[in-house]
Order: C-alpha cells, then sequence, then structure tokens
C-alpha cells in the first residue's frame, strides 16, 4: 500500500515544535495513526488506547500512564476512548512550556464528549484530517485557495470531465478503498459504516436505538449539500426533535458530516443563518445509498449533489492545508445561492458556483454578479464556475470558468 503525503503533515510538525499539546483528528482510518508515523521519530513513544492493556491502565491510573522522559512526545492514538486524561495532561504541561509534549490523535471531536471536561484551552492546537484528497494522491501541492484568489490557473487541464470526476467520487478518499479493487469497494465502506455506527458510537454519545441512527445516517447522505430541516427529518424517521438533533451531533462529532456556515457581512449573525450539510466522504455517500456509477451520470439530482459534495471535501482538504482561509455558502431570502465562498485573512472574497456539466453561460454567474454589486464592493475578487470541461475560459468582469479537475491539479 502507497504512502500518500499529507498536506496537514508540515503544519502538524510546526505545531509540536511550538505548541505543548498537538491534536490530529479525524474520521476512523483516514490516516492519522499512518501521518503521525512519517513525523520525526526521534523521542517519540507511542501508546494507542485501541489496545486494551493501555486502556485500563490510562483509565485506572492516568498520572502514571502519562509519565515519559523531559524533551521527548507522547504520541496517545485514539485519545477519545479515555478523554479523563486529559486533566492530567493539563496537570503536566501547567508545570512546563516545552512544546510537543504530547500529540494525541481521535476519531471524534473531543469537544462533543460529555465525559472530556477539560478543553486544554491555550495549550492545544488542533489539526483536521480528512480522508485522502486526490491532489493528495497525485502528490501535488494544495494550490486552489491562492490560484482562486490570484486567477492564476492552467489555461487546459486534461480532464475526463463529468466521467471522471464521478468515478473519483465513488472511489473516495478512505486509503483503504483507494488501494483495493473498485468492485470491492462498496463493500468495504458499508462495512465500515456498519461498525461505526455499532461501536464507535458509544464513544460520543450513549444512543441505544441504532436502527434509528443508521436511518438518520441514510437520510443525512442523501441530502449531502442540502439544508436541514429538523422538523422533517423528526416526522420522517418518527423521532423526537431533540433526538434527531442528537443523533446529528453524533455523526458530526465522529467527522462523518461537515456543516459550511452561512456567510454574513457580520460573524455574530452567522449563528442565526441555516448551514448546509456535507458527508465527509463521497465513497461512503455512493455505497451507503448503493448508487451506480451509470445511473448518477445521467440523473441530473443525485450528480448534482454528488460533484458539490466532492468539491467541498476537495476544498476543504486544501482549506485546511493553506492558512488563511475559510470555506462558507450564501442562500437569501430571494433564493439567490452561492455553492460556496471562499475568505481569506484580510477579509477578500471569492464566489465559487459548482456544475457537473460542460457547458458554461453568463446565466451561472448571476448571483455572484449580485453579490459583488451588493454586498462584496471593495471585497469581491472573482466569480468562478466550477465545470466538467478541460479549458479555464473568461466571462469578463472578473468570472471564470474553471475544470473541476483543477481542484487537485
Amino acid at each position: 500500500m502507497g504512502i500518500y503525503r499529507r498536506w496537514m503533515a508540515e503544519s502538524v510538525r510546526q505545531a509540536l515544535e511550538t505548541w505543548r499539546v498537538v491534536s490530529i483528528a479525524g474520521a476512523r482510518q483516514c490516516g492519522k495513526t499512518t501521518l503521525a508515523s512519517l513525523l520525526p521519530q526521534t523521542g517519540m513513544t507511542c501508546r494507542s488506547l485501541d489496545e486494551s492493556i493501555y486502556l485500563r491502565s490510562a483509565k485506572e491510573d492516568p498520572a502514571t500512564f502519562l509519565r515519559h522522559a523531559p524533551g521527548t512526545t507522547l504520541f496517545i492514538d485514539e485519545i477519545q476512548k479515555a478523554p479523563t486524561l486529559l486533566p492530567a495532561i493539563k496537570r503536566m504541561v501547567d508545570g512546563s512550556n516545552e512544546p510537543g509534549q504530547f500529540l494525541l490523535t481521535g476519531s471524534a471531536n473531543l469537544h462533543a464528549i460529555p465525559e472530556a471536561t477539560e478543553s486544554l484551552a491555550g495549550r492545544l492546537h488542533s489539526s483536521r484530517l480528512r480522508t485522502l484528497s486526490e491532489g493528495e494522491i497525485r502528490g501535488v501541492l494544495p494550490s486552489f485557495p491562492s490560484r482562486a484568489f490570484s486567477g492564476d490557473f492552467p489555461v487546459r487541464l486534461e480532464s475526463g470531465g463529468k466521467v471522471e470526476i464521478v468515478s473519483l467520487a465513488f472511489r473516495g478518499g478512505y486509503p483503504e478503498p483507494v488501494r483495493i479493487a473498485a468492485g470491492k469497494r462498496a463493500t468495504w465502506q458499508r462495512d465500515y459504516i456498519g461498525h461505526l455506527l455499532r461501536h464507535d458510537i458509544a464513544d460520543v454519545s450513549e444512543i441505544r436505538r441504532l436502527g434509528k441512527l443508521q436511518a438518520m445516517f441514510m437520510f443525512l447522505a442523501a441530502r449531502s449539500s442540502k439544508f436541514l430541516n429538523i422538523a422533517e427529518i423528526s416526522s420522517t424517521l418518527e423521532i423526537a426533535k431533540a433526538s434527531a438533533e442528537n443523533y446529528i451531533s453524533a455523526l458530526e462529532a465522529m467527522f462523518l458530516f461537515d456543516r459550511v456556515e452561512a456567510w454574513t457581512p457580520r460573524d455574530y449573525d452567522r449563528a442565526i443563518k441555516r448551514p448546509k450539510w456535507f458527508i465527509g466522504d463521497t465513497g461512503l455517500m455512493c455505497a451507503a445509498l448503493k448508487w451506480r456509477e451509470d445511473e448518477v451520470l445521467f440523473d441530473s439530482d443525485k450528480c448534482g449533489k454528488l460533484v458539490e459534495s466532492w468539491v467541498y471535501h476537495e476544498l476543504g482538504a486544501a482549506v485546511d492545508a493553506a492558512d488563511g482561509f475559510s470555506i462558507f455558502h450564501y442562500r437569501d431570502r430571494e433564493q439567490r445561492e452561492i455553492d460556496f465562498i471562499l475568505e481569506n485573512d484580510v477579509g477578500e472574497l471569492v464566489g465559487i458556483e459548482v456544475k457537473a456539466g460542460s457547458v458554461v453561460g453568463v446565466d451561472d454567474f448571476r448571483h455572484m454578479d449580485w453579490f459583488a454589486r451588493n454586498l462584496g464592493l471593495g471585497r469581491w475578487k472573482r466569480s468562478i464556475v466550477l465545470y466538467s470541461g478541460s479549458d479555464t475560459l473568461s466571462f469578463g468582469k472578473g468570472r471564470l470558468a474553471v475544470p473541476l479537475i483543477a481542484l487537485c491539479a
């Protein structure tokens, strides 16, 4: 199995030289332990809480479990299994400001675990690791966010068009399905989903109605890239609204789904705007819903949701690795929508619309044109339509049609 150069590796290495505690968080089997193993190993000791002897020791005698030589790093894998270690870690690092004392990996968001009573605020640097991006698989650097602001895209990129993008989305980015034969991927992905929902969910929530949880996963997977209506979900699945919210929070905590917040002129307005939800890996989406590639290619609704979800994954991985960028979406009461808005650290904005098809016209820019005139004055840098063609084309006035494959070129 090939070892891929992860875009987050350098930022994790630098964080260990600055922060007392560094965390790598992401879904199970996304490559966290492999990434940690590729960091400089001199002076690093690994203890995985997947091993029962270490887990018992961590829970019964945290102080002894955490002991390690000064000037070295203790790497604790799957920290969410023993969140009671966090207060003990806090006490240790409060006694020394030496960087790189602990490297933690976790398959659940610690802030969502009730037993995690210590946040390590001011002591912890956390990095998100997604499943493999296509750019990482191809061995290229994450250049799309900076190119979106500069407009410096290749004039032409060899692309298999919509067929290629759909195929990449079906494969997904978990390292094991990337390695194995295409005919075996869906089986691996469905087994993975089943294991997480039957067993690993206990790390983040006490959910007993597993059938309803599985139905919730299917419901959210089928609506990736859409807005969620809690009332509709609770009615469809015949569960209370509070239970629906609890299930969604648990799936989000396990990095199976992500939310993209709405862009607003004022940050404090964001809390009242509806987020869009995306599945964390499009391979899981296709496997769970038992989609076929030939079916999706000719179904505009399924293809649109799948391609936009794939774009989010690629864009999210690039933004995570490149400092100074954030992802939002936009929708207003007049039904004007922009799939994604990138904001850089000086407040400049780039709009991105996603089209699964290969034809682009001026009308595809109309909502971004309105935004630029009315809300983006002095901040709007460029409007981009990602499409399944091969050529980067200008439509004047800061408008570009850019091949989807540019996300990983």
